[in-house]
């Protein structure tokens, strides 16, 4: 699928409410968890996240992926050594939902995504926030009005199951640009699961999986160098996420 394709298939997603009407963002679109929910938030916590392999404490639902998100911005952190200050870029950033807490974290915040509709919902919600910005971009590329060596962090939550293998190779080599010299990206794979695949039904959310071998790779190939991969594990499912942080230098 060519660039342009591809952005204008998102782009027809998100008009039509991608994110307002996915299960996984109810908590930012008028709901509120639940005890039960709550109560998950505290297992995600308990879990030792310095550790390479981590199971889930329960089978794969759509409360398990709102849990993970509402508890990122603690574990994220206990799982990688990550800057906690300076310049954020949240590449794929939807409506703003991690744009939010980093601004609390950094004293800039920079959210690109391929949708100019879901960037206009962003800067919506993120209005009150004075040191947030936000960018549309190619599918196989950031910003261009990202300045080079400027990023201390850059973060890239569920993105490249959704996008071409090669696509996601220039994304993280554009990310590798930006990024200083002690600078880190993080983003997620699946894996053990489609891992020849690469593409998906056309107006769908694709599941491009992964091998640790070809995360590896694909850092590699971006230019960039390895420090970390983290294999997140289901009780129910041999199906993985892999968490990958990598540096520029």
């Amino acid at each position: 699928m060519k660039n342009a394709e591809f952005k204008g298939m998102w782009e027809k997603m998100q008009e039509k409410d991608y994110f307002a009407n996915h299960p996984h963002y109810s908590d930012h679109f008028g709901s509120s968890p639940s005890k039960d929910e709550l109560a998950l938030d505290r297992k995600m916590l308990s879990l030792d996240f310095t550790q390479n392999e981590i199971t889930m404490p329960i089978p794969y639902s759509d409360a398990l992926e709102r849990s993970v998100k509402r508890t990122e911005s603690v574990w994220l952190y206990e799982m990688f050594a990550l800057p906690k200050a300076g310049v954020a870029l949240d590449v794929g950033c939807g409506f703003g939902r991690s744009v939010k807490w980093m601004a609390q974290h950094y004293s800039r915040v920079i959210g690109t995504d391929i949708s100019e509709n879901v960037i206009s919902k962003a800067r919506a919600n993120c209005a009150a926030l004075q040191n947030v910005e936000f960018f549309t971009n190619d599918s196989n590329s950031i910003a261009a009005d990202i300045e080079p060596a400027s990023i201390d962090v850059a973060y890239i939550f569920t993105v490249f199951q959704h996008i071409p293998r090669e696509f996601s190779v220039d994304i993280l080599s554009s990310v590798g640009k930006v990024l200083r010299g002690n600078g880190k990206v993080v983003f997620n794979l699946l894996s053990n699961i489609n891992e020849d695949l690469n593409s998906g039904i056309e107006g769908t959310e694709w599941a491009i999986g992964y091998s640790e071998e070809q995360a590896a790779k694909l850092v590699e190939q971006s230019g960039l160098h390895l420090d970390k991969i983290v294999s997140w594990s289901r009780p129910e499912t041999e199906v993985r996420w892999l968490w990958v942080c990598a540096r520029a230098d």
